[in-house]
């Protein structure tokens, strides 16, 4: 949590509304003053307020009105926070009322009309939150209704401060003051010459400054010395005596005196605790921490928080007797409406099916299992895929290498040709992703993921080259020259995440990439090789990607492909650890994409391919969203928004027989696969099986909807509509997701209706439409309403295979002009395919 310091608040009013509505966690907050009233509540933990020359602790569920220009601090505790504050105008409140409102307070009578107070609170923030239409006016609203309970409950007079009159140069006055002190604290500072400084007596002015702040001058520059001196403690080596001096104390006993009053522990005690790391149980679900190397955050350690459930509970309470609660959930309606028009012969342009080029998987020794295998075959069947690409050829776990006693290298291909002998057996030719390390060959012991591959780079660099040349000759030989020319060899997985998927320095890696690619080439020159691999952070947050391609030109190092991953998640940065997670918005892959063209084009290598070799909607693989019928369209969207941008975007993954980290009960828990690890076929499945049923010609793509063209004359229109999560969500409170209850995290869109006029059809068309949404189709919804078993049994697996997939319904076109309108409910997708009849 960040120290806030600042002496006056400019509140910046949002969406057109006279009012801030806003969640944060607060460390510290000094003495302040704003126009606007404010309303802080306390959704997790305590905080310490001092106000109008009072000091209240604050607990979970406890709500403090501020007065427009009181001037008040907030202080954390040995707790941890999460505040809600509502900020607005004074205007709102007639004759400008003084509120006294503060539960830690309460009487009996007021209990109630807290309630009222706390259920207009939820419903603000409700609205705000989903922006269903309307949701300004709704929000007014309750913001008038919570300033009449204001002002007929809890008014105590007017605001002296407001009325005609007021001194405005006390508060230019009070701020020299706390300015002056905040910049000289270290120095000598006595009453008398702060008085002198402001042309006042030394009465007057002790008697103005306690009345202000509500604590007498000395015992505030006192404690404005603690915090100085607090931060140091915790921040550098000095000496506890040097910090008191620097920090203005007269000696170290008096330092020493005040610091225990204060913090309850001596300034040596405070500073030991401050360093230790707090204890932590194993979870062998997370990733290592990232080395001080790398600018990117923990791989997928997922910060988020459920405060706003303790809010949210008042939105079905009921309060006074004179109080409905508005209804939580909208009423359907229609958010948008698109007309398209299309002539059935009109210019058409040929694009590539990028999303079927590569598949992925989690890693080479479940390609081994039969029920990996039969899923790989029924998607392959569906969907014509070329390539997949997975972690781990080299895991110690496919017995790829060993020494002897005399440190003599031995391979074993065993495993590697059962593996490769099936995909090619199936049509699908290797991306082969050269990792991890075997553990004879690393220099230390650093792993990843549940299964435990091994990130170091390799001990002798030589027996790393011998390995990768002697796996390349293994596959020439056996597969043949032409074939392996059509493969993809890539360098590592994300190696910028220094200590999580790399346990050595950049500098290692980019030597590290030369090395292999020099044992490639050295076996035959015109394999494709080419990498890295890299974590979209490195992107967005440091010149990785550019010192990259720098060291591959100078050295003229062949890259033949780039390649790296894009999620939603925010790439937070080390320096932001306590920052919760947040979602970006739905622009941010393409716009990743075209970050990443750019630096490409820079570095002159604009005209190589480019791929996407992960990507998914959260890089967690427990996220709860990855089952629901949301993911149809998010895979939509992303594939028709990327269309010509990259090469091919490989998502991540096609299966939930997946093992990185230990597999839960439920049969879904929002695993990375299209497909579950009973074979039912999630959403985002069928988002790829409707995709490949358009054809090779581009007529027409807009907002939530592509219409192509066969050589056949056949006509495929695929609509979507996808809806984001919601402003919540996307912050990092999850108080609204569940195993059960896992939509109520996005925004509040009615129903897209779309209308479709075809013109000049040359004559009779059957058309078929597919309908895919949560009452069809959806087994993740299925598996809801029949009642969310965990331990599938084989007839609720087939009952589940039954009532999978979208919905067909077929008709006839004998006109020469026709009209169809297709209405999709928030994560709804359908398909219309006009088939020629003869």
């Amino acid at each position: 949590m960040q120290t806030i310091r600042y002496l006056y608040e400019f509140i910046q009013h949002h969406d057109d509304l006279p009012m801030k509505l806003f969640v944060n966690s607060v460390k510290h907050i000094d003495f302040h003053w704003h126009k606007e009233v404010e309303v802080v509540y306390v959704l997790h933990g305590s905080i310490n307020m001092y106000l109008d020359q009072q000091q209240y602790t604050l607990q979970e569920d406890d709500l403090i009105v501020v007065n427009s220009m009181s001037v008040h601090k907030i202080e954390r505790t040995n707790q941890d926070n999460v505040l809600l504050t509502l900020q607005f105008g004074p205007e709102l409140m007639n004759n400008n009322a003084f509120i006294s409102c503060n539960s830690a307070q309460t009487v009996e009578q007021d209990v109630p009309r807290l309630y009222s107070i706390k259920q207009h609170l939820a419903q603000m923030v409700w609205e705000i939150n989903k922006k269903t239409p309307g949701y300004q006016n709704f929000t007014m609203g309750r913001l008038q209704m919570l300033c009449g309970y204001l002002q007929r409950y809890f008014s105590s007079g007017t605001n002296p401060t407001l009325e005609e009159g007021s001194k405005d140069y006390d508060y230019k006055r009070l701020n020299r003051v706390l300015t002056y002190i905040d910049i000289h604290y270290n120095e000598k500072i006595t009453l008398q010459d702060m008085a002198h400084s402001e042309h006042l007596s030394l009465h007057y002015f002790s008697h103005f400054f306690t009345d202000k702040i509500g604590i007498p001058f000395q015992k505030y520059l006192t404690l404005i010395r603690l915090e100085k001196a607090q931060a140091q403690l915790a921040a550098n080596d000095k000496k506890i005596s040097e910090i008191a001096l620097d920090c203005g104390f007269a000696n170290i006993k008096l330092f020493n005196k005040y610091f225990k009053e204060k913090y309850g522990c001596t300034p040596g005690s405070y500073r030991e605790a401050s360093r230790t790391p707090e204890p932590h149980q194993l979870n062998v679900n997370r990733k290592p921490k990232t080395y001080e190397e790398s600018s990117s955050g923990d791989y997928y350690e997922m910060e988020t928080l459920n405060a706003i459930g303790s809010l949210y509970r008042y939105l079905d309470a009921k309060g006074d007797a004179e109080q409905e609660t508005l209804p939580i959930s909208s009423v359907n309606h229609l958010s948008d409406q698109t007309y398209i028009e299309v002539i059935a012969d009109q210019t058409s342009f040929v694009y590539e099916k990028h999303w079927n080029i590569t598949m992925t998987a989690g890693r080479a020794i479940e390609g081994l299992r039969e029920d990996w295998r039969k899923q790989l075959s029924a998607l392959k069947g569906k969907v014509p895929f070329q390539y997949i690409r997975f972690h781990g050829i080299f895991n110690d776990e496919m017995m790829v290498y060993s020494e002897t006693e005399q440190g003599i290298p031995v391979y074993n291909w065993s495993y590697v040709d059962k593996l490769y002998d099936f995909l090619l057996d199936q049509g699908v030719r290797p991306f082969v992703e050269l990792s991890f390390m075997p553990s004879q060959l690393a220099r230390s012991k650093e792993t990843l993921f549940w299964w435990r591959g091994n990130i170091s780079p390799p001990s002798d660099p030589a027996k790393w080259q011998a390995l990768v040349r002697e796996f390349i000759r293994h596959c020439l030989n056996r597969y043949g020259t032409e074939e392996v020319k059509k493969w993809y060899f890539e360098v590592w997985n994300e190696p910028d995440l220094a200590g999580v998927c790399w346990a050595g320095s950049k500098e290692e890696y980019f030597a590290f990439y030369e090395l292999t690619v020099h044992a490639i080439k050295t076996v035959l020159p015109d394999l494709r090789v080419g990498g890295p691999a890299m974590g979209y952070g490195s992107l967005w947050n440091d010149t990785w990607a550019e010192e990259f391609l720098s060291y591959c030109s100078k050295r003229e190092v062949a890259l033949d492909f780039f390649s790296f991953h894009i999620y939603s998640e925010y790439p937070k940065r080390k320096v932001e650890e306590d920052r919760l997670t947040q979602i970006m918005p739905p622009s941010f892959y393409k716009e990743s994409i075209d970050l990443l063209r750019q630096k490409m084009k820079a570095s002159s290598y604009g005209p190589i391919e480019l791929h996407v070799t992960e990507w998914n909607f959260s890089l967690y693989d427990r996220n709860l969203l990855h089952d629901t019928m949301f993911m149809a369209p998010f895979v939509i969207y992303h594939t028709m928004n990327t269309l010509g941008d990259v090469k091919a975007m490989a998502f991540w993954s096609f299966t939930d027989v997946f093992e990185e980290s230990i597999v839960p009960t439920s049969p879904f828990y929002g695993g990375f696969g299209l497909i579950n690890r009973d074979g039912l076929k999630k959403p985002s499945y069928y988002a790829f099986e409707l995709m490949q049923k358009l054809g090779d010609e581009l007529l027409i793509k807009g907002d939530g909807y592509v219409g192509t063209r066969k050589s056949d004359g056949s006509m495929q229109f695929l609509f979507y509509h996808y809806v984001h999560v919601d402003q919540l969500f996307a912050s990092g409170d999850w108080s609204e997701l569940s195993c059960s209850t896992r939509y109520d995290v996005f925004e509040e869109k009615g129903s897209k209706a779309f209308e479709l006029t075809l013109n000049k059809l040359p004559g009779p068309y059957k058309c078929t439409s597919y309908q895919l949404d949560r009452d069809h189709g959806s087994v993740f919804d299925e598996w809801i309403r029949m009642g969310s078993p965990y331990a599938l049994t084989e007839e609720e697996i087939s009952y589940l295979e039954g009532r999978s997939g979208p919905v067909m319904e077929t008709e006839m076109i004998r006109d020469e002009c026709w009209r169809r309108e297709v209405l999709l409910p928030p994560h709804g997708v359908t398909l219309l395919i006009l088939n020629r009849q003869y």
